[in-house]
């Protein structure tokens, strides 16, 4: 199973909560300043509650700063992302596309937009977006963009730039856990056996086991003939994940 493109939660992380910021905004009709900064608050408010999982107090967040001030950019951005996790893809969808008209060159917005075209099999729009999220020298995680546009394009059948994508990705943070993982599972499926568990094994290094990685653990080894490591991952595997749709796949 592959990893999902990234965003939403591991987006979110990346969110300074900074709520008692001032106001940003660059439309020519402004809000009252009081009410520009009420709203920066509840979108950020609503974003910290939607990484972990409030999502009703999120939607009532969000729609709060929506409300205080329907030109801000970052609540329409944090309400599509809510919006994407609850499965409401065209709402998601509008609220990017108005997040987009205000600030268009938002790098983080363009990633996630970018991975939402992408997970309703727009790719090559998606694509476009990841890129011009890389064009900004400013952008601090192009990592996330590299590795999302590697699994969109790697899911319209180009494995070749998809790869070219996972490796600029490690060029920018080799240690970075979802690139290593998808190139562990590109070699897997090209049948390079010992360059796929190279790479999961620098994923094992520097993070935590997860259901994916160990069920390709045991898949790698498998190949490899190391039966007794694939044993292991597999026990790992279905301790710490039963039920887990990756150990009933390869249990059947």
């Amino acid at each position: 199973m592959n990893h999902p493109i990234i965003t939403i939660k591991t987006y979110i992380l990346l969110i300074t909560i900074s709520l008692g910021l001032g106001a940003c905004s660059n439309t020519t009709t402004k809000p009252k300043p009081e009410k520009n900064t009420a709203a920066q608050y509840n979108a950020r408010l609503g974003a910290e509650y939607t990484r972990t999982g409030r999502l009703t107090l999120a939607n009532e967040k969000l729609q709060k700063a929506l409300q205080q001030n329907p030109n801000s950019a970052e609540a329409h951005h944090y309400y599509a992302l809510l919006q994407q996790q609850l499965e409401q893809t065209a709402l998601a969808d509008k609220h990017f596309r108005r997040a987009m008209q205000l600030t268009p060159k938002d790098p983080q917005l363009l990633n996630n937009y970018g991975s939402h075209l992408c997970k309703n099999g727009h790719y090559q729009a998606a694509s476009k977006l990841f890129m011009a999220a890389l064009n900004d020298p400013l952008y601090t995680t192009p990592e996330f963009a590299y590795t999302n546009a590697g699994i969109c394009i790697k899911k319209s059948g180009n494995t070749q730039q998809a790869e070219k994508y996972f490796r600029k990705s490690l060029e920018v943070k080799p240690s970075f856990s979802s690139a290593l993982y998808q190139m562990a599972l590109l070699e897997f499926e090209q049948g390079d056996y010992a360059r796929a568990q190279a790479f999961l094994q620098r994923y094992h290094e520097k993070h935590r086991e997860a259901a994916e990685t160990l069920s390709l653990c045991v898949k790698i080894n498998s190949k490899l003939g190391d039966f007794d490591t694939a044993e292991q991952c597999n026990n790992k595997l279905a301790g710490r994940f039963p039920g887990n749709k990756q150990f009933a796949e390869f249990g059947s």
